[in-house]
């Protein structure tokens, strides 16, 4: 017992070292800058004292614990942005060992090996690791996988520390990103339908109560610092209007589509073999566990639909009424790949199990590993080229502020709008030019060019002229 005891701590020590160097390797990139949402939050900051800063809302999102993990990052790093960029990769390569460590309780270690190396490789990823202040995101998943890890023990070992942990990691995911605030029934519904049902029946009423309670606590602080009309920032008529068919589209991509195309591409203009692949696929795994699975593995798959589905039911609450692209979006699909890459494994496994030979359930297998790791080699320079011509266009705007320009007299109250998507409010000169004053006071002092104005080697990539801006909406 001992020695697989050490056997399994060996496992864990190697995952949690390959997988967030797998991220870190395919996404760390120099010569990025502050980008979108970036300069909405840095503007925040720059005109509001600290307190006042974390309880701000952004739209119909409250995330005061984002808010306290962005303003750590800025005050250390300043405008040091590969710094911050390197968080984010650490932070998304731990959440593919936390999602490695869950799924190893069902399908064993290779396979969960396999599945959770996918997920840190996955292109989609680029829409958290190049934007800084996405951190939420990353944290947000990451408190949820550890209140689903920390169940997995309650009900094994009831216990008030474990408890206290559970509501403590929920209470924290919907405080870094409101995205999971409809995934915490998941946490409860854990141990009721992905459990064996010997397993732990004492210790499952609890996390239900303790989930009471976070929601409590949570809607509390969301109507005292948001207020109740937030929710509508979005979706003017999300209070007025029942929604129709429209809203069950954005729903069934967001939650089941939008994860399986992401597996084969990481761009969300997706080619028409793309579609293709992804969809019969998830035809195809849904009916071997329909057909074959055993009890267990049925319960597993309904929880992990139920992983993808509930949180966009909110989602697509508030954003159903834009374009329906927008179900598909990078962001959301690092939580949906999740549920997706699960369903995968349980069809995996049951096909290993009904198949004669092994080498019939191997090839493919393999032959799927390939054309999800082409994919994403694939798709993702379209997401770096375009990331870098908006870090550029960003970067020669902030190297021009202690130039020439700034001695214009309207230059104060001018609007810019160079780095914003439509629906953006700009920022004026004045906030530009106390968001400078603020990074240039961080912890972490810019590196000068020689030039007049610049920060550091990355500004120099700056005075590059930029494309047009290619944004994910």
């Amino acid at each position: 017992m001992t020695s697989i005891a050490t056997a399994d701590r060996l496992k864990n020590v190697c995952a949690a070292v390959v997988l967030p160097a797998v991220t870190v390797l395919l996404f760390w990139r120099a010569g990025f800058f502050f980008i979108q949402d970036d300069w909405t939050a840095l503007a925040q900051m720059a005109e509001n004292p600290l307190l006042r800063f974390l309880v701000l809302p952004d739209g119909e999102q409250w995330f005061p614990l984002c808010h306290l993990a962005f303003y750590g990052l800025i005050r250390t790093f300043g405008d040091r942005y590969s710094f911050l960029v390197l968080a984010n990769c650490i932070g998304t390569g731990l959440n593919a060992f936390l999602f490695h460590v869950l799924a190893r309780r069902h399908l064993g270690f290779a396979k969960a090996l396999t599945l959770s190396v996918v997920y840190s490789a996955a292109a989609a990823h680029h829409a958290i690791a190049w934007n800084s202040f996405y951190i939420c995101y990353v944290l947000s998943l990451g408190f949820l996988l550890g209140a689903l890890l920390l169940t997995h023990e309650y009900a094994r070992f009831p216990s008030a520390g474990r408890l206290a942990g559970i509501g403590c990691c929920a209470l924290c995911s919907v405080l870094s990103h409101n995205y999971t605030l409809l995934a915490l029934p998941v946490i409860p519904l854990y141990p009721i339908i992905a459990m064996p049902p010997g397993v732990g029946r004492a210790g499952r009423r609890a996390p239900a109560a303790m989930m009471g309670a976070v929601y409590v606590l949570f809607s509390v602080g969301y109507l005292s610092f948001a207020g109740s009309m937030a929710p509508a920032s979005h979706n003017q008529a999300v209070f007025s209007s029942i929604p129709g068919p429209a809203y069950l589209v954005h729903w069934f991509s967001g939650s089941f589509l939008s994860p399986f195309l992401y597996l084969f591409w990481g761009h969300f203009h997706f080619p028409v073999w793309d579609y293709v692949v992804s969809i019969t696929l998830f035809a195809l795994g849904v009916w071997v566990i329909l057909r074959w699975g055993n009890s267990a593995e049925k319960r597993l798959a309904a929880w992990a639909c139920l992983f993808n589905s509930l949180p966009m039911l909110l989602v697509s609450l508030t954003r159903y009424t834009r374009p329906s692209g927008q179900a598909f979006v990078a962001r959301y699909a690092v939580f949906t790949l999740l549920g997706a890459l699960l369903l995968l494994g349980i069809a995996w496994t049951i096909v290993e199990r009904k198949t004669p030979s092994r080498r019939w359930s191997t090839l493919p297998a393999v032959t799927l590993a390939i054309l999800m790791i082409a994919g994403q080699a694939f798709s993702l320079p379209r997401w770096l080229d375009a990331y870098t011509r908006m870090s550029r266009a960003s970067l020669r705007f902030y190297q021009s502020l202690d130039a020439g320009k700034c001695s214009d007299p309207g230059f104060p109250d001018r609007p810019f709008n160079e780095f914003w998507m439509d629906v953006r409010i700009p920022l004026t000169g004045r906030q530009f030019l106390e968001i400078r004053r603020m990074l240039e006071a961080a912890a972490v002092p810019p590196e000068k060019d020689r030039g007049a104005g610049g920060t550091g080697p990355e500004i120099k990539r700056a005075r590059l002229l930029s494309g047009p801006l290619e944004v994910d909406r």
